[in-house]
């Protein structure tokens, strides 16, 4: 019998977890606070922006056409079979609402679904993936950022097992994985049979494009970064890349910001580079959980009304910023509900014997500011601003529509 879906219960907590889209951080080299370095784009005219990044904003700012994950899949041949979610750790929103996503589905499908709970330790994963294999549950997923690269032996003993293994918001879009290792060099995992990409470089692209055409073509930009967070290093590599094409003009710095400092050197970074380069009129924290330190910094340096934040993830609180004009004037969004069904879909194709779905730009992602940020609520809300419709696209997908 078709089921209608009933939206995902919101919860717009303040955090809603960098911590897992920085999930290689067990394995991750540490760096020390303070570490900086400086790129600048020369040779075309000052003021100049490319028609390219003008378009992506443009393009961004609207809420995207549904991207289907492929082939149909006759999800209701699936009743009873088992989906076992490891996730980063189950107390942070970010997770919480991919698992509510999947949740949902899994209860539509009537697929049997248990979330592992664990605080985010390599050791818990371990405990949970053991615990799932002797189940024999159907499929794996490993979703919010859960690392992989620590659990290679245990991901080896469910293929073994014959249980599929699913990989969500871990792997950059910019990585092309294909399961048979061929795409992803050292970073690759042997035995995952599917991947959901995150769009970590996508949105760092984003913020390069929406300051070349905000500024103009000409401005002083400060990027905070962390060096020991997977992404990171990347998302600089991305940003540099970017702005160098969308705005010639424009004169970048990097400062690096280890994640055990973001409490404590984030603010203190950001001040005293502004009172080095008073002519910096963007800063960019990679992540949003290091937003609100970034304003705290241009307040300190007396430079409230001069400076603007531009970030990523689009957790309620800082798009709230948005709304009340504090310092904050852009956030790109992804879609954690998009996780969650991708995540599912993948699952779904597996038990069928289908391949698995190969769309890298699958989670939905959006540039939020003034023009458009009251489209994700007032306040916002987590999901809220991608689109009414993609929760009745996938039941089309799945034959539940």
């Amino acid at each position: 019998m078709k089921k209608q879906m009933s939206a995902l219960g919101v919860r717009s907590r303040r955090q809603l977890a960098v911590v897992a889209l920085l999930l290689p951080l067990a394995l991750a080299a540490c760096s020390s606070p303070g570490d900086s370095s400086s790129a600048s784009s020369s040779g075309s005219e000052k003021g100049e922006v490319s028609q390219a990044a003008a378009d992506r904003v443009e393009q961004f700012k609207a809420v995207n056409d549904f991207v289907s994950p492929g082939p149909a899949v006759d999800v209701a041949s699936l009743a009873g079979r088992s989906v076992f979610v490891i996730p980063l750790l189950t107390t942070n929103d970010y997770n919480i609402q991919i698992n509510a996503a999947m949740e949902r589905v899994a209860e539509l499908a009537d697929v049997n679904f248990e979330v592992y709970t664990n605080e985010g330790q390599p050791n818990q994963w371990v405990a949970g993936m053991n615990q799932a294999i002797a189940k024999g549950v159907d499929v794996i997923i490993l979703s919010g950022g859960t690392d992989p690269r620590a659990l290679e032996p245990q991901i080896k003993q469910a293929r073994e097992a014959g249980i599929k293994v699913v990989v969500s918001m871990f792997w950059d879009t910019s990585a092309q994985f294909a399961p048979d290792c061929s795409g992803l060099g050292v970073d690759c995992v042997d035995g995952v049979d599917a991947i959901v990409a995150a769009p970590y470089q996508t949105a760092t692209r984003l913020n390069a494009d929406w300051i070349a055409v905000d500024s103009g073509g000409s401005a002083k930009i400060l990027v905070v970064t962390s060096n020991d967070a997977g992404p990171s290093p990347g998302q600089e590599a991305a940003f540099k890349d970017e702005i160098a094409s969308a705005c010639p003009a424009c004169e970048t710095t990097f400062a690096n910001v280890p994640i055990s400092k973001w409490t404590t050197s984030v603010q203190s970074t950001v001040q005293s580079e502004l009172v080095r380069d008073p002519e910096i009129k963007y800063v960019v924290p990679l992540y949003d959980n290091m937003a609100s330190y970034a304003v705290a910094g241009i307040t300190a340096a007396g430079k409230h009304g001069q400076v603007e934040v531009v970030t990523f993830n689009g957790t309620p609180a800082v798009l709230k910023m948005i709304q009340d004009g504090n310092i904050v004037t852009m956030d790109v969004g992804e879609s954690l509900e998009g996780a969650g069904f991708a995540a599912m879909d993948n699952a779904f194709r597996l038990m069928s014997g289908m391949e698995p779905s190969r769309v890298m730009d699958i989670v939905p992602v959006r540039i939020f500011d003034t023009s458009n940020v009251d489209e994700a609520g007032s306040p916002p809300e987590v999901n809220k601003g991608y689109g009414d419709d993609l929760e009745a696209q996938y039941l089309e997908v799945w034959g539940l529509g």
